[in-house]
């Protein structure tokens, strides 16, 4: 596996400082695991890594949700419902690793997890973000 890091640079800040430290952990953690599943030598290693993921993403979704909520966000269902997507779609890779050793089969955290995890920061996010801060010029 030789996926490339995720590099974060301020363009990710979507304005919510708790919501933007959460997100520059869960690229860390992702970055963790990529150097993992690349050197391929620890089985242990790679599944303490997505543990510590899908934990991280677990509480980031949930203070996330909170903060939709406290802030009446229009399109609450829409948007935890891409956050449940995600928890069980990483699930059922995490599970496949752990049943089979093999992570790469479906390419989700190679490819589908960067990718979702970047778009749904510069989309959902900051469109949530934008409504919130709008909002509270009102």
């Amino acid at each position: 596996m030789n996926a490339t890091p995720l590099q974060w640079d301020d363009s990710f800040l979507i304005g919510i400082d708790e919501l933007d430290f959460e997100h520059r952990r869960l690229i860390d953690d992702l970055n963790r695991l990529l150097r993992e599943l690349a050197a391929h030598d620890d089985k242990r290693g790679i599944e303490q890594c997505l543990g510590d993921i899908y934990a991280r993403m677990h509480a980031h979704f949930a203070l996330e949700e909170r903060v939709m909520r406290n802030n009446k966000y229009a399109d609450y269902d829409e948007h935890k419902s891409e956050h449940e997507d995600l928890l069980a779609n990483f699930t059922e890779a995490m599970l496949t690793f752990i049943n089979a050793g093999d992570i790469d089969s479906g390419g989700l955290v190679e490819d589908d997890l960067s990718r979702w995890l970047m778009q749904h920061i510069l989309t959902s996010d900051r469109q949530m973000s934008a409504m919130i801060r709008d909002r509270s010029r009102d």
